[in-house]
């Protein structure tokens, strides 16, 4: 066998953005292996080609000759940005941080416990994309799900999962990687999968709904929910709500985040329905609301207010079933 399977491996991981681990689980071989492969001081079992060629899409005959375009693999830009985020993610994360958790499903807008998105979990397998420290998870394996499983960018966030899983007596599989590629998920075989302030985070939305989509059951559910759109595009001027920003291009954007920076596209509304639609899905419910906000709250400049929150809906979420 050509020792140069071991660097086209090597290739396709990197091209992943997946760390040595995450491709040993998703091989069911040791991370020594991984790396005694890269490093070309032993070569894979030849049991393991066909494995090692579906994982990553791509033709045995691929693997030996170093061909790596494949439909999946991400361009070196958006690898660079998942880097970004990895990194800072970990920053972030690695403080007394937590994103929003269920029952929650954002800023000024009911919870689980009154919109009832996730009623039908019990005794179903649940995948969490973006799942942080797990906290969302434990909600949902209090629900006597039969099975759960997350995946989250930051290695700090699944360490955390991963303790506060054994704190609550619970099991879940966690996969450290980007959400724009699959790590080793099973396909065709999830009931639910949600997300809570996670998929907006994608550096390549068409990739990360058509994992999505591969994972899911038919007729499986998928809910997710992410800051209106719009939002981005208001600033705060002498009082006022000025739209100072195009919602129409689809910004990307780099900005600070707890000291860290971070990088995120302002996707438009139509582009997570039409994805959505392009992949299989029917979407069921549309949620904008903003609930508890006093008429009598006054102005400030924050990002998110009470104030700005009787103007525009600072948080959509939407329910989508795979047909």
């Amino acid at each position: 066998m050509d020792m140069n399977i071991c660097q086209t491996i090597k290739k396709l991981r990197l091209s992943r953005n997946l760390s040595q681990a995450t491709l040993a689980k998703a091989l069911g071989v040791s991370t020594q292996s991984i790396s005694k492969w890269e490093n070309q001081k032993a070569l894979p079992d030849i049991m393991l080609l066909p494995e090692i060629a579906r994982f990553f899409e791509v033709s045995i005959d691929d693997l030996f000759m170093g061909n790596i375009v494949a439909k999946d693999i991400l361009p070196a830009s958006i690898s660079d940005n998942i880097s970004i985020n990895h990194i800072a993610w970990d920053g972030i994360s690695s403080g007394n941080w937590t994103g929003t958790i269920l029952p929650e499903w954002g800023v000024y807008i009911p919870n689980e416990e009154t919109l009832h998105l996730l009623e039908d979990i019990p005794g179903k397998k649940v995948l969490e994309i973006a799942c942080g420290d797990g906290q969302s998870l434990v909600y949902c394996g209090k629900k006597e799900v039969k099975e759960l499983w997350g995946l989250d960018i930051s290695e700090v966030q699944i360490r955390k999962a991963k303790k506060l899983m054994k704190e609550n007596g619970l099991r879940a599989n966690l996969y450290l990687s980007p959400m724009e590629t699959n790590p080793g998920i099973p396909e065709h075989y999830f009931d639910f999968i949600y997300s809570i302030y996670g998929i907006g985070w994608t550096q390549d939305l068409e990739k990360t709904i058509s994992c999505v989509a591969k994972y899911l059951k038919t007729n499986g559910i998928f809910v997710f929910s992410w800051d209106n759109p719009m939002i981005s595009c208001i600033d705060t001027i002498n009082g006022q709500y000025v739209m100072t920003r195009s919602y129409v291009d689809e910004w990307k954007v780099r900005r600070k985040q707890r000291g860290e920076t971070v990088v995120l596209t302002n996707w438009k509304l139509a582009s997570y329905v039409n994805l959505l639609a392009k992949y299989g899905f029917k979407i069921e419910r549309l949620i904008e609301d903003s609930s508890e906000v006093s008429e009598n709250v006054i102005f400030t400049e924050e990002y998110y207010s009470e104030h700005k929150a009787r103007y525009i809906h600072h948080t959509f979420v939407i329910k989508a079933r795979k047909l």
